[in-house]
């Protein structure tokens, strides 16, 4: 006898095998190369910007996306497309717009190799080396464990796998193998496929909480009978003033925190920049990305209005408990077979991330560690230690698999020891005189602040009542700990900058010829210019990058509140933002062409 169990893995495991034969058969479908470490690891840096977005949006959801993501929804309504538009659109296209560019032709394999070129000699190695062992031992390790761990806990309650040792059984090696044999070709090929999946799955729940609900305008109408007078606030897209989880103030903390610092340090997004084949694609890669992951988050949360209406308990449900929401209306709405398609979509978006962090670790550590230790070192020689390097990370995950409960423990602890230090990567290509002793003094700083402010905030009054009040009231105090923190470093380090020299102006000259920084490095180019070297910086780069980015966001946000109230029947707005979306987006193309022909001077 067919049990629903046995439909929904039959309907995973086709999944799976899709995964693998597509990952496997990459290099083919791209027409690359796996012989050297740049077909392996770049492949070959020819790749469409459009492919390369998509990688990276899905890459950026991990096993903690739909929980959160949802749980956040349940309780504020529509103006949940503000937790990832503030968090994800500025920070993604700023970055695009300022140094994506400039990464694609500054001729490095992986983000620590800059280094290298920034700080010259012992030091610049030093800090390469550091920054890689670093990545991969406290932030891509952790994260991989934390992506198994995630999609055991999705599979165990639904399909009985108790064990995680089963759970790994079944994925590490279709994770493994697509990635070994193909590289980072593989990863995307893959990732496009899995995305795939994520938007027919989310798509299919779409529809069927509008036919449960009688069409947007029954939804609406259910939601307004329910909650009276808060239904205002659930079907607006503005975060209302009122709202303990996304008020107009968290938001603005949620666009600065992510956004300070983006784009001066690449991680396993340099990848999709770097292999991108031309500056201009390069620069698209931001964009795409931003579009690609709002709409995937838009689609994955707009199903979340059926499950307030089933359950309207979860309105006021603290973290712990609206974070089971997503489990739940996946019960209640999704049939067996279709059950096992959204299963499918939650380990397509945890096998990307963790496809991702295996690709670039082992090419960082490759790149960054063995070849500056063994000069000599044959590149085809090194695909064969990057691919023993993937195997080293998996253990290490899979330890942390086995001594870790808590999804979110693990990612309170990645975030917490790197969030203070991000603003340094803007320093490092827009001031000349930062050096070593400003890396040093940032990186060895930032936590040690982050984690005595939880010491010394503690002791204040006004910190205990907040901290006493809710679940919720604690994660907000902890996106201002962090903006504190990120003020109180800089301060540390701008401070060791100027009471330090800078470096070797040779180094500064070679830097600024081959990375053409934007900023202040008129002492720079002014020595340069009694060389001979006539090439000057076009005025108002960082102004105009900004602007263009703004204007990005402001027409993609108009995009996704627009799909937000068709959902719930406001045609007649959502017609009017997607008139206003069209005129931005047009003009957004026109400055985006005008910013490309700046930057490419």
């Amino acid at each position: 006898m067919i049990t629903e169990n046995m439909i929904d893995i039959v309907i995973v495991a086709f999944y799976l095998l899709a995964s693998f034969i597509f990952g496997i058969c990459a290099n083919k479908i791209l027409k690359t190369s796996t012989s050297d470490e740049e077909g392996y690891f770049l492949a070959g840096r020819k790749m469409p910007a459009w492919l390369n977005g998509i990688s990276f949006a899905v890459t950026a959801i991990n096993a903690d996306v739909a929980p959160v993501y949802v749980g956040v929804a349940v309780v504020v309504g529509l103006p949940v497309c503000w937790f990832y538009l503030s968090k994800f659109t500025l920070a993604y296209f700023l970055a695009g717009m300022l140094f994506f560019e400039r990464w694609r032709n500054l001729g490095v394999c992986t983000g620590p190799e800059f280094f290298k070129v920034r700080f010259g000699g012992k030091a610049g190695t030093f800090v390469r080396m550091y920054s890689s062992a670093f990545s991969v031992c406290f932030g891509m390790i952790p994260w991989i464990g934390a992506g198994l761990l995630g999609i055991h806990m999705i599979f165990s309650p639904f399909l009985g796998f108790e064990s995680k040792s089963l759970t790994l059984l079944t994925i590490l090696p279709i994770l493994i193998l697509y990635v070994w044999i193909s590289g980072f070709a593989g990863v995307l090929i893959a990732d496009f496929v899995q995305t795939i999946v994520i938007l027919i799955s989310s798509l299919v729940l779409l529809a069927i909480v509008l036919i449960k609900f009688g069409g947007p305008s029954g939804l609406t109408q259910n939601i307004i009978d329910l909650f009276g007078e808060r239904s205002g606030d659930i079907l607006s897209v503005i975060p209302s003033k009122d709202s303990n989880v996304l008020n107009p103030l968290i938001v603005l903390a949620w666009l600065i925190i992510p956004t300070l610092g983006i784009g001066g340090n690449v991680g396993f997004e340099g990848q999709r920049v770097i292999s991108a084949k031309s500056s201009k694609e390069a620069v698209k890669v931001g964009v795409w990305t931003t579009i690609s992951l709002v709409i995937l988050l838009l689609v994955i949360t707009l199903p979340s209005l059926g499950a307030l209406v089933h359950n309207p308990e979860f309105y006021n449900a603290e973290p712990s408990e609206r974070e089971q929401v997503y489990g739940v209306m996946l019960r209640e709405f999704l049939p067996v077979g279709l059950r096992g398609l959204a299963l499918a979509a939650l380990a397509a978006a945890v096998m990307s991330t963790i496809s991702s962090h295996l690709s670039y670790g082992a090419q960082t550590i490759v790149n960054d560690i063995i070849h500056p230790i063994f000069k000599g070192l044959d590149r085809r020689m090194g695909v064969w230690i990057g691919r023993l390097v993937m195997l080293v990370m998996m253990v290490g995950s899979i330890a942390v698999v086995y001594y870790s409960k808590s999804l979110l423990g693990i990612a309170i602890t990645v975030l917490g020891v790197l969030a203070s230090v991000n603003l340094v990567g803007w320093a490092q290509w827009w001031w000349w005189r930062t050096n070593i002793y400003t890396w040093l003094s940032a990186n060895i700083c930032g936590p040690i602040i982050y984690f005595a402010l939880g010491y010394v905030l503690s002791n204040f009054p006004w910190w205990q009542e907040r901290m006493a009040q809710s679940e919720t009231m604690q994660q907000q105090l902890a996106l201002f700990k962090a903006l504190i923190a990120i003020v109180l470093n800089a301060f540390v380090w701008v401070t060791v900058t100027l009471m330090t020299q800078p470096h070797r102006m040779e180094v500064l000259k070679d830097f600024y010829k081959r990375a053409k920084p934007f900023g202040y490095w008129k002492p720079v180019s002014d020595e340069l210019l009694r060389e001979g070297y006539t090439w000057r910086q076009p005025r108002g780069l960082i102004a105009g990058g900004l602007f263009v980015a703004v204007v990005g966001v402001v027409w993609t946000s108009f995009l996704i509140m627009g799909l937000s109230k068709l959902y719930v029947g406001q045609y007649l707005i959502a017609a009017v933002m997607f008139i206003v979306m069209a005129a931005l987006a047009y003009w957004f193309k026109r400055l985006f062409s005008w910013h490309m022909r700046r930057l490419e001077m």
